[in-house]
Order: C-alpha cells, then structure tokens, then sequence
C-alpha cells in the first residue's frame, strides 16, 4: 500500500495544538507506508513552517482560488487528489485539520472491506442527516478514481437533473463536500463501507465524535459559525426556511459591494444572525465546541477514552 492522505489546512491562529495533534496521531497511529499531501494556500506561516519540517507531509502547489466555505475546500481536494494519483498512491484518504485515527491499523481496518462493488470506506453523519461519504475521513483506491472519476462536489446540471433529483429524494444529502462522490456511486450502483458514529459518550450531537472507533472529529473548528443541521433546522423553524434562504441570497449578494472586514464578519453566519433564537443556538454550539476543544487539547487519550468507553479517569 502506498497511502495518499489529502488534507487542505486551513486553520485557525489559536489551532496550533490541534495541528501537533492531528500530525501526531496520524504519525503514532498509522503503520502503512504513507505521506500527507497538504494544501497550506491560506495557512499562517508559522503552520506552514510546522507542515515543511513533518517529513511525511508534502506542501503541494495549489493554484489560489477566489472560492470560500466548502467550495474552497473540494477545490483543493481536487488538485490534492489529482496530484497523489499521478505519483502512484495506490490508496487516497481525505482528512479535515480537526480529524484524525484513534485506534492502530485504522487504514488496514478500513481499505480490508473495499472490494471491485464496495469501493469506499467513509465517515457518515447520520446524526445531522447526512446519509453521504463524509470528507472528515474517506479511503477509496486508485482504481476507482481511475475508473469512474468522481468529482468532489455535483454540478449544477446533476442537482437538477432527473436522477440527481431521485438522489435527494432517496438519500438525506447535504450537497456540499462529497455530495459529487455519494452521487457517483448512486449511478454507478456501486457500495460503501460506512464509519457511523460510535461514542460511548458525549457533550454534544456532533461536536467531538468518534467514527467506527477509529478516527475522531471534532467539527467545525474552521468555522467561526459553529451551526450544524440541528442549529439550522431550528433556526429555520422560528424563522421560516423561505425568509432564511433569501436573507442568505441577499447576504451572499450584499459581500460582494462591502468592504473585506465587513464580509469576513457576516461570512460565517449570514441570515442566521438575523433569525430569532439565533443566537441562543449559537451560543450553545460555541460552548460545546469551547469545551470538546478544551478536553481535546488538555489530555487527549483521556478525552478519547471518554468518548469510546463513556468512562472518566
């Protein structure tokens, strides 16, 4: 095996801790030859300077796009890929910053199940209804990339299509990052090897969960936002889907005229801020984000061991 793991790093100033500690449990959990193939566009310097010293990552040339949120990031992903497949990985894993193995043989345990109908091990987050491969951790071989080609995210032409239509009313679908490979695999007929959540215990619904008992996602550390699909249901809710969607539409229009500091404060919550119980909803994500992190950074294993056994030390 010749492992392949794409990670597009962008990262907080304050997320240096859980930059050591993503290299560090990959390093300490992975015992197949393999070499990270990091997108830094964005990163600080200083996190630059700390992926160029780790000899299993290689910093690649990613040309610069305009994109942001989740576009920006299957934007990497795709020059990633494309670039680990062309050096012969035989395996790729996509990785987020705020993710990484928990368990020894994590790889092995995962690539053991592909085969020529069931071509991908992933994390699914059925707790945010969510029923596609998840980009916080998914394998797949060469010969499927070579094969089918999947794209990272669906065009425009396959959501309004018939069967990109049938898709979303099969399969609760979030249509951002993977949403193109859940598709692929829709029209292909072809299976997957799911990682669903597997805590023993937790602080919150999604914030800081383990997946299959193999690999940890904290979520959402690169959102200043930390609104997940529960938060937006609920917002939503109060608020009205249609009022929420076109407060989004003229926020998104509304960045393009105003000045870089104004959208990179709006950016993160668009119409969220305008709805009622916004706040309250982020205010309690934030809290579980602030002390999954807090946990996370202060004793790993002993967080870890929380998660996977429900048991304090």
């Amino acid at each position: 095996m010749k492992l392949a793991i794409v990670v597009v790093y962008l990262v907080g100033e304050d997320d240096g801790p859980l930059l050591d500690l993503h290299l560090s449990q990959i390093r300490n959990c992975t015992k197949v030859p393999y070499e990270i193939y990091a997108s830094a566009n964005r990163l600080l310097p200083r996190f630059r300077e700390r992926l160029d010293s780790d000899p299993n990552v290689r910093v690649c040339p990613c040309p610069p796009t305009e994109l942001r949120g989740f576009r920006e990031h299957s934007f990497y992903l795709e020059e990633l890929i494309r670039i680990a497949i062309d050096d012969g990985a035989t395996h790729v894993l996509m990785l987020n910053p705020d993710s990484f193995p928990v368990k020894e043989g994590w790889v092995r345990e995962m690539a053991d199940g592909l085969s020529d109908a069931t071509v991908l091990s992933a994390v699914r987050r059925d707790e945010t209804d969510d029923h596609k491969p998840h980009p916080s951790c998914l394998l797949f071989p060469r010969e499927f990339y070579l094969r089918y080609g999947p794209r990272i995210l669906m065009s425009d032409e396959e959501i309004a299509s018939e069967r990109g239509q049938a898709y979303q009313r099969e399969f609760h679908v979030i249509l951002d990052t993977c949403a193109g490979y859940g598709f692929k695999l829709y029209c292909e007929g072809l299976g997957w090897n799911a990682l669903l959540r597997s805590n023993r215990a937790a602080d919150h619904y999604v914030i800081g969960s383990v997946y299959g008992d193999l690999v940890f996602h904290l979520g959402g550390a690169n959102r200043a936002a930390k609104i997940h699909m529960r938060e937006r249901r609920m917002i939503e809710h109060s608020f009205g889907k249609r009022s929420t969607r076109a407060l989004n539409r003229l926020m998104r229009m509304g960045a393009k005229v105003l000045p870089e500091r104004a959208r990179a404060f709006f950016r993160p919550y668009r119409g969220y801020v305008l709805a009622p119980g916004a706040q309250l909803a982020l205010d309690a994500s934030q809290r579980a984000f602030d002390s999954a992190r807090r946990q996370l950074i202060q004793d790993p294993d002993s967080y870890f061991r929380y998660l996977r056994t429900g048991r304090r030390d």
